[in-house]
């Protein structure tokens, strides 16, 4: 008899493909419950029935993809978000609540959330949540209602919000309360002027869901304000591979036009991640934002974003203890985005060694709440935020009402996390107040796992002197093996 743990996922395979046919059935009427009953009878070969034992082997992820790259002949692409392939390492960790000492805070208690990044700039860029909107371009990525809408959410939160790959959308900076200029391998927003403009600006070498690949756009799905901001260059929007020039000198550039603000370089998390630290941090770079590869994007192509880079967690750890190591914690800020879902994933990675965290699919899911059923149901949440020629109206109001709405949850959320820990500033919270659910997160994090008693004070103390007392007992040994051959030679 096969045990639990093969048991329960085998039932709940076949309750996940039951519910699926159940679905169906319900959305083609009585007759079509009846074809189902008669399919399900038949041999599966011979019927649609088929896909319900298909979708055992392949997930319905990966055969619209093989649809996409059968009906096109193009590398496949999904939007909003990458699947987590390897291990989701964050929810292998979690908190260690506060108890007797220290003690947990009571809720009249309001925790510190807010954070600086680039601290050793002139003018360090302040917010009053370690969390901000990542980078998501307007007419590449974004409409401008949603763009719109995830400024004004954030300033009233009092975070930044960035431009990502576009061109500058004039609405979106006069209504942030800070704004993150994000120089990219396009042909957006390289001018001085626009440059003088941020509160923050981000060199973008490569990004999690695309690694370093350039990216091409017909101009036929462009906004027409991208269209006249291309001026006459002909053929597709183009955001090239690799640097458009050397980034010591693109550094220079930035430090000229604006020498006050932060500056930073974006990079997706790699294995060689310590050997790009190094390098950055010799340009004299005072942020630096990893990309890991749970990121997504809305051009990426899934060979790419699924398949490249290191998870965020992994990367956040690596670079902390780099940067800790060469005495660099206290000038060189760190961001981390990558399959961010909300406050408990923002503390998690913080406390592995983030000093601010980017959120940009869970954004776009907020920034759309409520309007799906009443504008994009035939098509989904994608065709009221994303640019394009058949994009569905979006309130803008409605949307950073709801933006709003999800940053002042977290920021409560936040704030329960740090009572709960009984620590009085977020930036307080590290790997002491961490647990491994596994013991392979134990081992990669450096944390206890869950399933080992923590050594007390005096259970320490009395491991340490029965070290010392087998220590001197060898040392003894030792002292009379030489002492021996020496008394010997002197009787002799």
């Amino acid at each position: 008899m096969s045990d639990g743990g093969g048991f329960l996922p085998a039932l709940g395979g076949v309750l996940a493909g039951w519910l699926l046919a159940v679905a169906l059935g319900i959305l083609l009427g009585r007759a079509g419950l009846r074809r189902l009953e008669t399919a399900l009878g038949q041999d599966p070969s011979r019927s649609w029935a088929e896909l319900l034992f298909s979708l055992q082997s392949t997930s319905v992820r990966e055969l619209a993809l093989t649809a996409q790259r059968a009906a096109t002949g193009e590398p496949a692409r999904h939007p909003m978000g990458s699947p987590h392939f390897v291990a989701p390492y964050l929810d292998q960790i979690g908190f260690d609540p506060a108890t007797l000492a220290p003690p947990s805070l009571p809720r009249a208690v309001r925790p510190r959330l807010a954070t600086i990044l680039g601290p050793a700039a002139e003018r360090p860029l302040r917010l009053d949540l370690p969390v901000f909107v990542a980078p998501m371009g307007y007419g590449v990525g974004l409409n401008a209602a949603t763009k719109r809408a995830l400024a004004e959410g954030a300033a009233l939160a009092g975070t930044a919000v960035s431009s990502g790959e576009g061109p500058f959308f004039s609405e979106e900076r006069a209504v942030a309360h800070r704004w993150i200029l994000q120089l990219s391998r396009g042909p957006f927003n390289h001018q001085p002027e626009t440059i003088r403009l941020a509160d923050m600006v981000e060199i973008q070498v490569g990004q999690g869901s695309e690694a370093g690949t350039g990216v091409e756009k017909r101009r036929s799905t462009l906004p027409r304000r991208v269209r006249r901001a291309l001026d006459d260059r002909p053929g597709p929007l183009r955001i090239r591979g690799g640097l458009p020039l050397p980034l010591p000198r693109w550094v220079r550039r930035v430090r000229r036009a604006n020498p006050a603000v932060p500056l930073g370089v974006k990079i997706p998390a790699s294995q060689h991640l310590e050997a790009d630290l190094a390098r950055l941090v010799a340009l004299g770079v005072d942020v630096i934002t990893l990309d890991g590869s749970e990121g997504g994007s809305a051009s990426s192509p899934a060979v790419i974003s699924d398949h490249f880079g290191l998870p965020a967690a992994l990367a956040t750890v690596r670079a902390r203890r780099w940067l800790d190591a060469h005495g660099l914690g206290d000038r060189v800020s760190l961001v981390v985005s990558g399959g961010v879902r909300g406050a408990a994933d923002i503390a998690k990675l913080m406390a592995l060694g983030a000093d601010a965290v980017a959120v940009g699919t869970v954004m776009l899911f907020a920034a759309a709440h409520g309007q799906v059923t009443r504008r994009g149901w035939s098509r989904g949440p994608a065709a009221l935020v994303l640019a394009g020629p058949h994009a569905e109206p979006l309130d803008a109001d409605e949307a950073a009402e709801r933006v709003a709405n999800w940053f002042a949850a977290t920021a409560q959320e936040l704030a329960l996390l740090c009572q709960a820990l009984g620590v009085r500033d977020l930036r307080a919270v590290g790997r002491r107040h961490l647990v491994a659910y596994t013991r392979e997160a134990a081992q990669l994090f450096g944390l206890p796992f869950a399933g080992d008693p923590a050594p007390s004070v005096p259970d320490s103390v009395a491991a340490l002197v029965r070290g010392y007392r087998r220590l001197n007992r060898v040392l003894a040994r030792l002292g009379r093996a030489v002492a021996g051959p020496v008394k010997a030679d002197r009787e002799g």
